[in-house]
């Protein structure tokens, strides 16, 4: 079976260099695209890292963090990656990395061919909080993240007060669609079949998500859950990101930054890739790289 990983990196590089490294298999391709906000980045270094994967750079959009374009990055990913077929996408960020070996992983995703892994919050209803990401319009969010205290309480207020006048006035952009709207991780292992499928929606996405925010939760999901494809769902519907063999941990952080004491929790999860890391503490990292690079060897 041949791979393609599809990896959004805009930061830390030092863990994206281990990650390819670690990927580097005749059954596996890399996609990458690189912020267009990164000024410094060594393309040709990292193109010549792999001696058995192919390295792709796609072309570069500034990335807003709860922007559309975080799903327009998406696209670009999938439309250059299915241009020469593969029989599963997994897309991943920058600071992930791969916690299991690329021969367990090919067995895994062999015995399930066919399988979408695809994470679902809740396959019965969506909350409220949820929709209103895509039922109500959302100005630009760049300064939700900014690291200037003002402006992120600025834009907090004013980002209050807009969707209060919009509830007031009834707004719902979604009152013509006729989709059900789902939610769940942004990070997915997909077939050809439907990775086609989402990019033959384009279109459709960008008209319901294009004013939305952090909707990269949602779009996949809703694809999926409004289409054929939906029975070919892991079996664990639900919201445990184990069903899409990663290890994400929302309990201790948005997500947690795995520490150097966690490695034989995240080696023992029984996932594929975690998510996620920091160059802060890169003891584990060093560790992992290590130990998966002798198992890959083996």
């Amino acid at each position: 079976m041949k791979h393609a990983y599809l990896i959004m990196t805009h930061n830390e590089f030092d863990i994206l260099k281990k990650s390819l490294l670690l990927l580097d298999d005749k059954n596996n391709d890399i996609y990458i695209h690189v912020d267009k906000k990164v000024k410094d980045f060594d393309f040709e270094y990292f193109k010549n890292l792999c001696k058995k994967s192919n390295v792709y750079f796609t072309s570069r959009i500034d990335v807003k963090w709860g922007s559309y374009k975080q799903i327009m990055c998406e696209y670009i990913l999938l439309k250059e990656a299915t241009k020469r077929k593969y029989d599963y996408y997994h897309i991943i960020s920058g600071v992930d990395m791969p916690i299991a070996s690329n021969d367990k992983i090919q067995k895994f995703f062999l015995k399930n061919k066919g399988v979408e892994f695809v994470a679902f919050d809740n396959h019965k209803d969506i909350s409220e909080d949820a929709l209103s990401r895509v039922k109500y319009y959302h100005f630009p969010v760049s300064w939700a993240r900014s690291s200037n205290k003002i402006l992120r309480k600025m834009f907090g207020k004013v980002h209050f007060y807009v969707l209060k006048i919009q509830k007031l006035f009834k707004v719902n952009r979604l009152k013509n669609c006729n989709w059900t709207f789902r939610k769940g991780a942004n990070w997915v292992s997909i077939t050809h079949e439907f990775a086609n499928y989402v990019i033959s929606k384009e279109n459709e996405v960008k008209k319901i998500f294009k004013y939305s925010f952090c909707a990269d939760e949602l779009f996949i999901q809703t694809l999926l859950y409004n289409s054929d494809f939906y029975k070919n769902v892991c079996s664990l519907k639900n919201d445990d990101t184990a069903s899409i063999k990663r290890y994400i941990d929302w309990q201790r952080g948005c997500p947690y930054s795995f520490k150097n004491e966690d490695f034989d929790e995240v080696i023992n999860s029984k996932c594929f890739w975690a998510r996620k890391f920091s160059t802060k503490e890169n003891k584990i990292i060093d560790k992992i790289f290590e130990y998966l690079k002798e198992v890959n060897n083996e």
